[in-house]
């Protein structure tokens, strides 16, 4: 498998432990280090997958802000 469609799949594979982080975090009543923890993982993950690929800066940083806000809803939700 070339190189470029694993990098797709491994970005797909974090965006799903996104997704499942983010709704265990709506689910809680609290924070929980341990899911902010997975949080920040899959999108470091997803934020390096998409730099890898040649994936524009500008489109990178659009999503890293946007995945950046939903963080601190989540540490502002939880204060």
């Amino acid at each position: 498998m070339p190189d470029h469609e694993q990098r797709l799949k491994n970005a797909v594979a974090d965006f799903e432990r996104l997704l499942t982080a983010v709704t265990e975090l709506v689910r809680a009543k609290n924070g929980n280090p341990g899911l902010l923890r997975a949080y920040d993982d899959a999108c470091e993950r997803i934020i390096r997958d998409l730099r890898s690929d040649g994936i524009p800066d500008e489109q990178v940083q659009t999503i890293h802000k946007a995945m950046a806000r939903l963080r601190l809803a989540f540490e502002e939700r939880d204060r």
